[in-house]
């Protein structure tokens, strides 16, 4: 049977563990003196400088930053002899909700897991910013980004679709397009409203609201599909089908195979590519 090591008293949670402590850790207790003593009292010993004989080296994300000779030595030792924590570690390991100290893993309060972590934050914001910006921008002179946001379906497909079709005026060929929107309101009870852009080359966007009006869902996406049959010629249900509605009217690109392209009837099948009328009346492969 593998040994393990036995588990310190409460009072000696620390016992046999070297630390040292590096940087400010703010106001008053949270001195060096303090800290110091506190780890004493729970078995631990608080060395002055990093040698090989150190543990853990107590510090801040400020301090770790500055690579003083300190951390350098405690990163030159290797996590497997000495960690590199906030104070947090031992706070929490002293401070707990029950009034008992206990032996709790560093890992959660190691600088490097920590960095990691607001690294990870940064770019989920600035992900989230980005997204952000461009909804507000789609949203731009139908809805307030602060009372409504695009509508999310369970496949994670985004109500957010462009229509585009060709035309020639004097010998010159010019993209119009449509965007067309569903929104939901952010709060309770959900709403939902339906807008459209248009745009031409050398015009003004034209802002459609005749559906800008809350209503519930099944009001508001039965508009939805309306406008998009009206201006592709094709039913909602059928845009994945590879079908057109003739050369005057707009067209629709679906997201490829393996993205979010929103919810299908239940016996919807996708067209197999490359056989002969394979589109709403052709032979049909798996989804």
């Amino acid at each position: 049977m593998a040994k393990t090591s036995a588990v310190p008293p409460a009072d000696k949670i620390f016992a046999g563990k070297v630390f040292v402590l590096q940087g400010d850790f703010g106001r008053f207790p949270r001195t060096h003196l303090n800290i110091a003593r506190l780890i004493a009292r729970h078995g631990g010993r608080v060395d002055s400088t990093v040698t090989d004989r150190t543990t853990l080296l107590v510090t801040t994300i400020e301090e770790f930053n500055k690579r003083t000779p300190a951390i350098e030595k405690a990163i030159s030792l290797g996590k497997a002899r000495c960690r590199i924590v906030q104070w947090e570690y031992v706070e929490d390991s002293i401070f707990t909700k029950n009034g008992k100290p206990r032996v709790i893993s560093v890992n959660f309060h190691e600088i490097q897991s920590v960095l990691k972590r607001q690294n990870r934050l940064s770019e989920a914001k600035a992900i989230y910013k980005k997204t952000f910006i461009k909804d507000a921008n789609s949203m731009k002179g139908l809805a307030d980004p602060g009372l409504h946001h695009v509508y999310v379906d369970t496949t994670a497909f985004k109500y957010l679709v462009v229509l585009t079709r060709l035309t020639k005026v004097d010998q010159k060929t010019r993209v119009e397009k449509y965007t067309l929107l569903l929104f939901e309101s952010n709060a309770s009870p959900y709403t939902y409203t339906v807008g459209a852009k248009f745009n031409r080359p050398g015009t003004a966007t034209t802002y459609i609201k005749e559906y800008m009006v809350p209503a519930t869902f099944d009001v508001a996406f039965r508009q939805f599909r309306k406008f998009f049959k009206i201006k592709t010629g094709i039913e909602w249900d059928c845009r994945l089908d590879g079908v057109g509605g003739g050369e005057e009217v707009f067209t629709y690109m679906p997201p490829a195979r393996g993205e979010p392209r929103g919810v299908m009837p239940k016996d919807w099948r996708e067209p197999v590519v490359g056989k002969p009328g394979g589109g709403a009346d052709g032979e049909r492969g798996g989804a």
